[in-house]
């Protein structure tokens, strides 16, 4: 059964995990608009997820506190603090997609907006499975029921699955940016926002190894 500070830690890991869905949701919803030619929405959007990255920086480190005050076992709080770091970074990488977006305007042509919204809609779909699967991580009591266990290990595998179709799709991408004719600044350019975005999918796969780890753990 949870203690008081672990069932304290849970929440603030959930809030945490929301905190930076919604520092993700304003990185995807400030592209779209940028795209759209609204500059003024793109900005206000950005605001937005410069104050939810903040929030979620707080949260993290008042769960590093609990941790530190003694909530759960001593082997469980260094993967359960990890967890929360990669997690964090998720916030992190799509604050500084953003500020790509807002400060630096890259040119996008036509040719590249359809694949560049599939792989930040994909990568919000990535997040959506991570959240659910965090949702259904409860130490010492969800996990051992196994309709549980088994419903996050699917989460995390299907995380894997479309990581790696991003990967292809950056691969393409950047072929085809290469090989325009494109002035070697605005390939760089966009090479650089290109990675930005790709990276948000890599952290969200290791925050969900870092689940993963937790869960075995406390099937062993």
């Amino acid at each position: 059964m949870f203690t008081e500070k672990e069932k304290k830690v849970k929440e603030l890991i959930d809030e945490h995990v929301e905190k930076v869905g919604n520092c993700l949701a304003c990185f995807k919803g400030c592209f779209e608009a940028f795209l759209q030619g609204d500059r003024a929405r793109a900005e206000s959007i950005h605001e937005n997820c410069d104050y939810a990255e903040t929030e979620a920086d707080i949260l993290q480190r008042k769960i590093g506190d609990h941790l530190y005050s003694g909530a759960f076992l001593p082997i469980d709080r260094k993967d359960i603090f990890m967890m929360t770091e990669s997690v964090d970074k998720i916030a992190n990488k799509a604050e500084s997609a953003s500020d790509v977006v807002v400060y630096q305007r890259p040119e996008v042509p036509e040719d590249y907006k359809k694949t560049l919204l599939d792989i930040v809609e994909t990568v919000a779909k990535m997040f959506g499975i991570f959240h659910n699967a965090v949702r259904l991580y409860a130490p010492y009591e969800t996990l051992q029921t196994s309709d549980n266990l088994t419903a996050i290990r699917q989460e995390i595998t299907a995380i894997g699955v479309m990581e790696s179709e991003i990967d292809k799709q950056e691969e393409s991408l950047m072929r085809k940016i290469f090989d325009s004719n494109l002035p070697l600044a605005n390939k760089m350019q966009l090479e650089g926002f290109l990675r930005r975005m790709t990276d948000i999918s890599d952290v969200i796969e290791d925050a969900a190894d870092r689940l993963y780890v937790l869960v075995i753990r406390e099937r062993i």
